[in-house]
């Protein structure tokens, strides 16, 4: 993005502008607006003004809900809402949110028939009486086996998922490619990190077929990209965006 510049102008003012000038000026310091204007205090127009601009503020921000700090988009019921500097904060505490384990939180998966089921949402209710937070992304595995933890996308959110009881977080899959080979799984699980290490210990969780689905077709990861996942996100339709666009 390029600053626009502003040219200045200087003017030379004649000696007796300048002396009308200052006399204007002391004839006004002894008037009442002239002690307004030196003490600082607003007149009744820009008082009002300031009031109503103000209400109106509050006004909007009373009806559309809190956003998350860095989305203009209202957050979804029970998710937190932190500030740029204490983002994963438990708000009923104060303190750092601790980590979501598998006890903590309900799966729920989800294909979209459309595009032959070739994506995934999984939700993450946060079941528990206390905020938790979901990092990174699912580690997630299908069969026995069959397809071990795969990879992730590059969807890494601008916060953390941190969810308050009965919010949710959501990670998107995409199983596999038009035109590559397949294998059919007919289980799930998904493990949860403790931290953003991503060497540390993993919780696992088995995790249903949506409803009326026997089995998923996923890629193989040893000869392609898929299958791949999102990071954790708060938000659906980001997670969405990244699920499709790959």
């Amino acid at each position: 993005m390029g600053a626009a510049r502003t040219r200045l102008k200087t003017y030379v003012l004649g000696a007796a502008v300048v002396a009308t000038l200052l006399a204007a000026t002391a004839c006004e310091a002894g008037g009442g607006t002239g002690d307004a204007v030196a003490s600082g205090t607003p007149s009744s127009s820009s008082s009002s003004s300031s009031s109503s601009s103000s209400s109106g503020a509050s006004g909007a921000s009373g009806a559309s809900g809190a956003s998350d700090a860095f989305s203009s988009t209202p957050r979804a019921p029970g998710t937190v809402t932190p500030g740029a500097d204490d983002e994963n904060v438990d708000e009923a505490t104060g303190e750092e949110a601790r980590p979501c384990a598998d006890s903590d939180v309900s799966v729920v998966s989800k294909v979209y028939p459309h595009d032959e089921a070739r994506h995934l949402l999984l939700t993450a209710t946060n079941i528990s009486d206390s905020t938790c937070t979901l990092y990174l992304y699912p580690y997630v595995s299908f069969g026995d086996g069959a397809v071990e933890q795969i990879g992730p996308m590059e969807s890494k959110p601008k916060k953390l998922a941190t969810v308050a009881p009965g919010g949710k977080g959501y990670a998107g899959l995409l199983l596999w490619r038009a035109d590559e080979e397949t294998t059919a799984v007919k289980s799930m699980t998904i493990g949860f990190v403790d931290s953003e290490d991503v060497e540390a210990g993993v919780a696992q969780l088995a995790v249903e077929f949506p409803d009326g689905t026997d089995f998923l077709n996923v890629g193989d990861p040893s000869v392609s990209a898929t299958p791949q996942v999102t990071y954790w996100n708060t938000d659906l339709a980001a997670t969405e965006k990244f699920m499709f666009a790959r």
